[in-house]
Parts: structure tokens; C-alpha cells; sequence
């Protein structure tokens, strides 16, 4: 009996539970970036979506006083922004250490399917304001989990291409809601419009759902030793840091002056795995990341800005209904087309020449949007004209900068904290652009608001100098 016992206890030692269906399929990193493509084309069309709906439906639907829709639409940009601000952190925090990465993925996008749930059907302000607030945590949770997954499930050669797939999902979702959603809302009704978010979000969940992350298909994936050899190499790598330590010896001395600046710091962040804030530190510790950083603010506080005032305005002087203010916002992501060539320009002349040029063309034209004032013709070119200029400078000068972020990180823990930077700092943004340009626009002109914002946008070459006068500091620490 206990012979049999015993190979009964070796039998289920050696056995493994049978692998899902469609293992190879559902762990593959095509599907893996497709999921992370469709989660973030998910959260642009749901932040976009109500841009141009709120000036009609917070009068129609919730009964807000004419004079007071302004300060509505400021108070939802604004609760979406400090939701993102303190989603991110706490997402970083739990998708690092959470053994699934797909479990905070579901949660943030059930956060999305609830928040959506309540624009469609609730008309009270406070419910609106409880449906923006998860709207901004769910995107503070689903961008640094889907990092995350790429990071699990990609050579480290190949992160930064498949991110910048993934993310590009976004730009797609902002480019198509607010056009999309004025005309439908205008044609088949609000709810049509909040309908069709409800099957992007199904379809998002289930893909989620079916998704099998690199970790958990390596119990049953026969090369599932190469997958892992990345993260093999650094749990290795961190215990002999951990025992250089120990010996009295400190391990980043093997390293050379122009490796980038989290390899120095991986050791000491993976050796207390539980805090988060080190890493963090080493990060804000670089003049080129605070640059990049700040002209991410200023990128998505211009951005917001434009969209917690742009839909009132057109609707104000030029009484266009809420398809025409939906089809302006086309205007604003023309410029997106143009990412290869700042891409190119930045790698033939310097990131920083052509940031510095981005933002110096970018405030006169800020600045011009103020001249647009009457309902005839000429303004409505001029409209369009100058928002197609404000957006292509702005992103010539921060598209390569905020790419500098992550790519200090030689560790997958470290590229998720440097995202998780940039989600913090675009939810900044999205509270300073709605303030800013909300208050202005109704206590004073729309010749004001954009003079201010052109002051503001100008700001953005102060960093950009100052990271780049230290060149040597640059040169030998960073590696350019």
C-alpha cells in the first residue's frame, strides 16, 4: 500500500494539467500585440468619444444651465486627469508584482465597461463625474499593464517596436471617435453612439480574457526556455548583485560610464523587489528624462485643452451641431501621419534641435488662434488652417522626447515604471489643460485662453536647453 502510494505521489508530482485550447495561438506575441492594440485603441475612442457630445447633451440630458456647460465639461477633464494621475502608480505597483498580468488588464477594462455603462444611461452630473473617474483609472491601469505584457512576451530588441504598435492603438481611437460620435449622435442618437463603445469594449474583454500571457504558457510550451532565458538572465543577474553586495563589493562598478542609467541602479531595484520608488528616483535623476517628461505635460495639456474648449467654441461662434464640432478634431490628428518624418528629421539633425524647433513654431501659431473670432469663412479655414500647425510642431518637438523615457531601462520592471511616468505626467497634463483653458474661456476671451497657452507652450524649451548644455554629463552617462 505504501509502495503504491508512493508512485501514486510521484505520478501526480510529474503531471501536468492538460494545456488550454489553442495554447500556441493565444500565448503568441502577435495576438499578444493585437490585444495590446485593440486595449489601447479602446481607451482613445472612450476618452474621445464625448468630446464633442458634452456641450449638447449636458444641456438636453442632465439640464445644465447654458452659461454653467463650460464649467461642467472643466470638471470632467479634470476628474479624468487626477484619476489617471493616481491610477498609474498603484497600477505600476500591482501589475509589477502580480503573477498574471492579464488579471489587472480585465480589471481595468470592466472599470471602462462601467464607466461607459454609466454615460449611456445615467443623466444625474454626479454619475457622469463617478463614470469619467473610472474612465481615468482604467487608463491609468490598462496602459502600464499592457507595457507590461509586451515587455513579458518580446525580445528586448524588440520592446520598443511592438510598444510603439501597441500605442499607436490610441492614436487611432482619438483620430476616429470625436468625428465618428458627432455624426452618429447626430444621426441614430446618443445612445447608438455608447452602443457601439459596448461592443469594442466586449470584443477588448474577451480577447483579454483569451489571452494566455508568456509566464503561464511556459508550463506547457516546449521552447518555453527560450521565452524565458531574458528573465532567467536577470534573476541571475540580480542574485549576483544581491551577493556582490552581501560581500562588501558593488556590482555597478563592472559596469562602464556609458551603459545606459538603469543598468547601474537594476541590481539595487530588483533586490527589494516590494519597493517600487527607487527605480523611480534613479529615472527622475536624469536631465533628458525630466525634459522629456515635461514636454509630455505640456504635450498632453494642449492636447486636453483643446478638447475641453474646442467643441464650445465652434458650437458658439461658428453654431455648428455636434457632427461639424466631431469633424474638427480631425484637424488635430492629421499631424499624427506626419510621425515618420519627425522621426526622421530627429535622427538627421538631433532630437533636441528639432524639439527646440517644434516648440519654437508652435507658439506664434498658438498664439494666432486667438484672431479667429467671427462665423464667416475665412475663420473657419483659419481655424483648421492653424490647429493642423499647432499639433505638427507640437509633435515634432515631443514625439522623440518622450521616447527618451523608457529607454533608459535595461530591466523589464524599470521600463514599466518609466511608462507609468509618462501615464502620471499625461494625467497632469490632462487636469492643467482643462483648467487652464476652462477658467479662461469663460471668465475671459478665446484670444486670451490660446495667448496664455502660447506663454506656457514656450516654457517647454527651458528643460530642452538645460538637459542639453551638460553634454558631457549626456555624452558619458547616458550614451548620447
Amino acid at each position: 500500500m505504501s509502495h503504491n502510494g508512493v508512485e501514486q505521489g510521484k505520478t501526480s508530482q510529474h503531471s501536468s494539467p492538460r494545456p488550454p485550447i489553442l495554447l500556441h495561438f493565444r500565448s503568441s506575441t502577435w495576438f499578444i500585440g493585437v490585444t495590446s492594440f485593440l486595449t489601447t485603441f479602446t481607451d482613445g475612442v472612450l476618452y474621445s468619444v464625448i468630446v464633442p457630445l458634452l456641450p449638447f447633451t449636458l444641456v438636453e440630458r442632465s439640464k445644465v444651465p447654458p452659461d454653467k456647460v463650460q464649467t461642467w465639461i472643466t470638471i470632467l477633464f479634470v476628474v479624468f486627469g487626477c484619476s489617471m494621475v493616481l491610477g498609474a502608480p498603484v497600477a505600476g505597483w500591482v501589475t509589477q508584482h502580480s503573477s498574471l498580468r492579464q488579471i489587472p488588464l480585465v480589471v481595468g477594462l470592466l472599470a471602462a465597461l462601467a464607466s461607459t455603462l454609466l454615460f449611456m444611461l445615467a443623466k444625474a452630473l454626479y454619475l457622469l463625474v463617478l463614470a469619467r473617474c473610472l474612465q481615468g483609472i482604467s487608463a491609468g491601469v490598462v496602459y502600464t499593464t499592457v507595457l507590461a505584457l509586451l515587455v513579458d512576451s518580446v525580445e528586448r530588441a524588440e520592446v520598443g517596436s511592438w510598444v510603439g504598435i501597441a500605442l499607436s492603438g490610441v492614436n487611432l481611437g482619438v483620430l476616429a471617435a470625436p468625428a465618428l460620435a458627432g455624426v452618429i449622435y447626430e444621426k441614430a442618437g446618443y445612445h447608438a453612439v455608447f452602443a457601439i463603445c459596448l461592443a469594442i469594449i466586449a470584443l477588448d474583454i474577451t480577447a483579454a480574457l483569451l489571452l494566455i500571457d508568456k509566464r503561464r504558457a511556459r508550463k506547457w510550451l516546449p521552447d518555453g526556455s527560450k521565452v524565458s532565458d531574458d528573465s532567467k538572465h536577470g534573476d541571475s543577474e540580480s542574485t549576483h548583485q544581491d551577493g556582490a553586495r552581501m560581500n562588501g563589493t558593488n556590482p555597478s562598478q563592472e559596469v562602464d560610464e556609458e551603459s545606459p542609467l538603469l543598468e547601474h541602479s537594476s541590481g539595487r531595484a530588483k533586490a527589494s523587489p516590494k519597493k517600487w520608488f527607487p527605480t523611480t528616483r534613479v529615472l527622475l535623476s536624469s536631465p533628458q528624462i525630466l525634459a522629456a517628461l515635461y514636454s509630455t505635460l505640456i504635450h498632453s495639456t494642449l492636447h486636453t485643452a483643446f478638447d475641453a474648449v474646442l467643441p464650445r467654441f465652434v458650437q458658439r461662434t461658428f453654431h455648428w451641431s455636434s457632427s461639424g464640432a466631431g469633424l474638427t478634431f480631425l484637424t488635430l490628428t492629421i499631424p499624427s501621419l506626419m510621425t515618420p518624418l519627425f522621426g526622421f528629421l530627429s535622427d538627421r539633425y538631433g532630437r533636441r534641435i528639432v524639439a527646440l524647433g517644434g516648440f519654437a513654431l508652435t507658439v506664434p501659431f498658438l498664439a494666432l488662434l486667438g484672431l479667429v473670432r467671427n462665423a464667416d469663412l475665412s475663420n473657419k479655414v483659419l481655424l483648421c488652417v492653424f490647429l493642423v500647425l499647432v499639433v505638427a510642431d507640437l509633435s515634432f518637438a515631443v514625439e522623440r522626447l518622450e521616447r527618451e523615457v523608457p529607454q533608459f531601462s535595461e530591466d523589464g520592471s524599470a521600463y514599466t515604471e518609466a511608462y507609468a511616468l509618462v501615464d502620471i505626467t499625461f494625467g497632469a497634463g490632462a487636469v492643467i489643460g482643462p483648467l487652464i483653458s476652462g477658467l479662461l474661456y469663460e471668465k475671459t476671451t478665446w484670444a486670451i485662453t490660446y495667448g496664455v497657452l502660447a506663454v506656457y507652450c514656450f516654457s517647454g524649451s527651458v528643460p530642452v536647453v538645460s538637459a542639453d548644455s551638460d553634454v558631457k554629463y549626456s555624452e558619458k552617462r547616458y550614451g548620447f
